[in-house]
């Protein structure tokens, strides 16, 4: 294809017209004047026997081609006057003869090419009037002839292909514009011979080379009075339509993709039946929708059932082991439906309800096999579903993370257990010797109560003392072995409100034997008043007894590095930093930590003890979090230069929340 049209051997002058500015050159209006002043010198000035004023219609003639039908009646009017006024100069006062009859002739003539010069001009003002029309239409509109020759070409054409008027007009159509049809252009030909039109979609090329896609129309106008038959065609750029017809069905497509493919389980949802129901719930008089939601289980089962599955992805149909799409559209809630999912469900509702777009919470459905599974779920509204037409449900199976959980609480559990025996283990000489005292104490009161008793006045008072020592000493060890049996009992932990400074105080006792034979000295401060903690006794006495037995290690391990005796002190403080928690202090001045080892004592199965599990300190941190507080460890810091890093001891801690009142 060319860049400019070849130009046909001829043009119509109608096809000219419709082309242009109407060929409006002006210079003919200018030549009329002198042209009339010579015909009527011609016609004034000699004796010509032929009628010389038929030529002023020839100047009306040529003023028709530039003005105005109202100016081409004037000038018809001036130049009948004009041939008048030659005729009574020359012929004024003869009897009628061939000079009449010239003049009526003259006369007639430029009345008749009057009327058909206005009739002319009015036609060709109404066409230019429909070519103006046309020009305003975005579309394009071109007239070939049978040839294929362009004979109009309006706006919208010129603006869409990038020719004007001028270059188009006389061109071959479907050479300009490299017309594909998407049939072959014989079957276009026959349509438009045996039905009189065409209709498809064209791709033709711009004059900047750009393709553009287009819906034409083809309309065959048969030849007419031996005009030629000719080809009207109107079409409309699809070009940018198409382009977002196609983005449209490219982000389907991808969205489809995603929602078939993705790794949680996706469910489209109309809701829109639940709003109206929420609607009429506002307009009955309800204020506080949320907490009415809340309290009446019998509207939320109603809820559920109004609303209606439209689409589920495949994750959705293997994890409600539906077998196929089809099990899991349409109301299908009260099949998967559990007590707790009705209750989150009433509660995301009343979330969504008071414009909350995105809400999510953790429940529990079942399958359609009957299987428990547990769920994250999410509600999005998007921003186009003004009234909860469209609503996504996600759903993240968190079955197995929750099992792996419950396992590893277990397992916890397990560990505590462990430990506590293993604890036991390394206090069995002090019980026993705790133990022992009292059962000896027994034993010897009880021989002396019996040989009283043989004497031949035995001493009444003497004998009760010698009881009620007995019972005493019997009480004590009966609690000692409660506090065994309490320690090793595989049991659920119990929450229960307590003083920290008696199960302090229970756990000093279960280390005397240790401190005595260490040469150790304890020192107990204890804040006076101290509110009492929620949580599980045993367990908060095991993180004591499992604090003081590694410091008194540690105070063993420093007297054989030559110690000296005032420095063998094991201090436990008790007291409250702050009103909302109670802190414990276990400090002594052993060997200290090393500062590697500060960041891993408390992990599972670290230990610096040649002979120790490392779960001591790990379960300690577990118990503790457990219970909402926290546990650290730190070096002493002395003046007195021991060590080369001026390491004196270390401190654990740890702290407990208040009970709040009513727990």
């Amino acid at each position: 294809m060319t860049g400019s049209p070849q130009k046909a051997s001829s043009e119509p002058r109608a096809a000219l017209r419709l082309a242009g500015p109407w060929g409006r050159s002006g210079w003919r209006a200018a030549m009329a004047l002198p042209l009339a002043a010579l015909v009527f010198l011609v016609d004034s000035g000699t004796s010509l026997p032929s009628a010389v004023a038929v030529l002023y219609a020839g100047i009306v003639l040529l003023v028709a081609e530039d003005c105005a039908p109202r100016t081409v009646l004037l000038t018809g009017l001036g130049c009948a006057l004009l041939a008048v006024g030659s005729f009574l100069a020359m012929h004024y006062g003869e009897p009628w003869g061939a000079s009449h009859l010239r003049l009526a002739v003259s006369l007639a003539a430029i009345a008749f090419t009057t009327l058909l010069a206005m009739r002319k001009g009015s036609a060709e003002r109404i066409l230019g009037q429909q070519a103006e029309i046309l020009d305003l239409t975005h579309d394009t509109v071109i007239i070939c002839d049978a040839d294929d020759i362009i004979r109009y070409w309006n706006g919208g054409a010129e603006k869409l292909y990038g020719w004007t008027r001028r270059e188009a007009i006389g061109a071959r159509c479907q050479e300009l514009l490299g017309t594909r049809f998407p049939v072959p252009f014989g079957e276009v030909e026959r349509s438009l011979r045996t039905m009189g039109t065409w209709s498809g979609d064209l791709v033709r090329t711009r004059r900047d080379g750009q393709p553009v896609e287009l819906q034409t129309r083809l309309l065959w106008r048969p030849a007419t009075g031996g005009r030629r038959g000719d080809v009207i065609e109107t079409s409309a750029d699809m070009t940018e339509r198409k382009r977002a017809d196609a983005s449209i069905r490219s982000a389907e497509h991808r969205y489809r993709l995603i929602f078939q493919n993705a790794g949680v389980a996706i469910w489209e949802n109309d809701f829109s039946r639940l709003f109206t129901a929420l609607e009429g719930l506002e307009a009955s008089g309800v204020t506080d929708v949320r907490a009415h939601l809340l309290q009446d289980r019998d509207l939320v089962r109603r809820l559920v059932g109004m609303v209606t599955v439209t689409d589920v992805n495949e994750t959705a149909v293997a994890l409600f082991q539906a077998g196929e799409r089809g099990r899991l559209l349409g109301a299908v809630e009260s099949a998967i439906s559990t007590p707790e999912a009705e209750e989150t469900f009433s509660r995301l509702v009343a979330s969504m309800w008071d414009g909350d777009g995105r809400c999510e919470a953790e429940t529990s459905f079942q399958t359609l096999a009957g299987e428990r599974i547990d769920v994250l779920l999410r509600l999005t509204i998007p921003a186009e579903a003004a009234r909860w037409e469209r609503v996504l449900v996600t759903m993240l199976d968190v079955t197995e993370r929750n099992r792996t959980q419950q396992a590893l609480t277990r397992t916890l559990a397990e560990l505590a257990h462990a430990s506590r025996v293993s604890t036991l283990g390394q206090m069995a000489a002090s019980i026993a010797h705790e133990v022992n005292q009292p059962l000896s104490a027994i034993v010897t009161y009880g021989e002396a109560g019996r040989r009283w008793l043989r004497r031949e006045a035995p001493g009444a008072e003497e004998t009760a003392a010698c009881l009620g020592h007995m019972l005493d000493n019997g009480r004590r060890a009966a609690d000692v072995i409660e506090r065994v049996r309490a320690l090793s009992r595989k049991s659920v932990p119990r929450k229960e409100r307590f003083a920290l400074c008696e199960v302090v105080d229970a756990s000093l006792v279960l280390i005397q034997r240790e401190l005595a034979t260490g040469g150790i000295t304890l020192r107990q401060t204890m804040e006076a008043g101290l509110p009492e903690v929620l949580g599980d006794r045993v367990q908060i006495q095991q993180v004591i007894m499992n604090l003081l037995l590694n410091s008194v290690q540690a105070l063993t391990q420093a007297m054989t590095d030559a110690v000296d005796g005032p420095s063998r002190v094991l201090v436990i403080d008790v007291a409250r930093p702050d009103p909302d928690t109670i802190r414990v202090a276990v400090r002594d001045r052993g060997v200290g930590i090393a500062e590697k080892d500060l960041g891993l004592l408390f992990e599972p199965f670290f230990t610096t003890k040649s002979n120790g599990m490392g779960i001591g300190l790990s379960i300690c941190r577990s118990i503790v979090e457990s219970h909402g507080g926290r546990i650290w460890a730190s070096n002493n810091r002395g003046d007195d230069g021991r060590g080369d890093d001026g390491v004196v001891g270390a401190t654990f801690q740890f702290t407990l929340p208040v009970a709040k009142e009513g727990a």
